[in-house]
């Protein structure tokens, strides 16, 4: 007994692997090269200047040491307001260093 395989489509078919029908459906498919369009001219916030492309995209971020939006896609946000929590430690110990420097202990 063989294995088989399917291929579910996107309009809901679903086709055996290597039957006539997936095929043709192959065959209906474009495998030309896609090409993508470029990016539309931008005014930096930053300095002002207008950029155009990838390239200018490219040469703002160099120029300004920045990261588009698009390469911060998939990581988590970070939360604008953090509490501030002192180190109650820390400063009781610069305290009783400073009272022992000045021979108040």
């Amino acid at each position: 007994m063989s294995r088989k395989g399917w291929v579910y489509l996107a309009d809901g078919r679903v086709l055996e692997k290597g039957s006539q029908e997936h095929f043709e459906h192959l065959a209906s498919q474009s495998s030309g090269t896609m090409i993508a369009p470029d990016l539309p001219e931008f005014v930096s916030p930053i300095d002002g200047k207008s950029y155009s492309g990838r390239a200018g995209m490219r040469e703002h971020n160099k120029r300004h040491n920045v990261v588009s939006n698009s390469e911060l896609k998939g990581l988590p946000p970070l939360t604008t307001h953090q509490e501030y929590k002192p180190d109650r430690a820390a400063i009781r110990g610069e305290l009783i260093n400073a009272a022992r420097a000045k021979g108040l202990l």
